[in-house]
C-alpha cells in the first residue's frame, strides 16, 4: 500500500501481490513505474503462471507491463504512457497472456492487447 505522494520507485507486481494507492483518486498516489513480465522463462508457459495479483486506485507516469492471465484485476488507474497486455520475451511468443480484467483504466498513451 502506498501512501498519497510521489513515489519513486520501480513496483514488480509479484504473486499474490496487491498493489494499492490510498488516496481518494488515482492521482493522489503516483509511482515512477509498473511492470508485470510473464512468469515462466518457458513461453510454453510464460503469463499463464501470472494470476493472484491485483493493482488498484494508482498513477503511473511512463509504461506499464501487466502481462497477466486470469484473477489479477486492474482498477481505477490512471497511467500516463502506454499499456502492454503481453510480454515478448521469446522472440515472436508472447507467453499466452489474456490480459486480465480491467475497470476505470485511463491510459494517454497506445494499450498494446497483443492481438488484433
Amino acid at each position: 500500500m502506498f501512501k498519497r505522494g510521489q513515489h519513486n520507485v520501480n513496483v514488480k507486481v509479484g504473486f499474490y501481490t496487491q498493489v494499492m494507492g490510498l488516496g481518494d483518486t488515482p492521482q493522489d498516489v503516483t509511482l515512477q513505474s509498473l511492470y508485470c513480465p510473464n512468469g515462466d522463462t518457458d513461453f510454453r508457459i510464460g503469463a499463464l503462471d501470472n494470476f493472484w495479483r491485483s493493482v488498484e486506485s494508482l498513477q503511473v507516469n511512463g509504461h506499464v507491463t501487466y502481462a497477466v492471465s486470469q484473477a489479477a484485476p486492474m482498477r481505477r488507474m490512471q497511467i500516463n504512457g502506454d499499456l502492454d497486455l503481453f510480454k515478448y520475451d521469446y522472440g515472436d511468443a508472447a507467453g499466452f497472456a489474456s490480459g486480465g480484467y480491467m475497470s476505470d483504466v485511463v491510459v494517454t498513451g497506445t494499450v498494446n492487447s497483443g492481438s488484433q
